[in-house]
């Protein structure tokens, strides 16, 4: 899936778990099919801090690359589930568990910004959960740089 450049070709979605979905049903895009391949696109979900759980992106697929892509949300923006994925020249957004799941993932190059978040909440970048003990997977943030909005500044 190949768009014209991050600021031009945007999916937007708007669920959210405070709007009765479950947190797995609340993503904009979810990508199922091994060797998925994206570039220059944005993975938006709309939903906004006050309806918590709310994803961008979800993938469930191996061997999945993404490239020149920004994830914008804020809780649970990027749910990188489950396999192999890698990520290069990112941007991801986010306050809470923004980048989340079980999936062995590399991200190479990217711009990853905490947003402010709500009243009584904090910023957590990275929010790796194994469900299955003898799988190894885990989350890599090579040469990223990690930064606040300028309205969290």
């Amino acid at each position: 899936m190949i768009g014209e450049g991050m600021d031009t070709t945007i999916i937007t979605g708007n669920r959210s778990f405070v709007d009765g979905n479950k947190t797995y049903d609340t993503t904009t895009v979810g990508v199922l099919g091994d060797g998925f391949t994206a570039q220059d696109l944005t993975f938006r979900n709309n939903a906004g801090p006050i309806k918590h759980q709310a994803m961008a992106l979800r993938v469930e697929a191996d061997l999945v690359s993404f490239y020149k892509c920004r994830f914008d949300g804020y809780q649970d923006t990027l749910y990188v589930k489950k396999k192999r994925q890698f990520y290069r020249d990112c941007e991801i957004y986010g306050t809470i568990d923004f980048i989340c799941g079980d999936a062995t993932a590399l991200f190479q190059n990217c711009v990853i910004e905490a947003r402010t978040p709500m009243p009584r909440q904090y910023n957590t970048i990275t929010a790796h959960k194994r469900d299955f003990e003898p799988f190894e997977s885990g989350i890599v943030l090579q040469n990223c740089t990690i930064k606040a909005t300028s309205n969290l500044e």
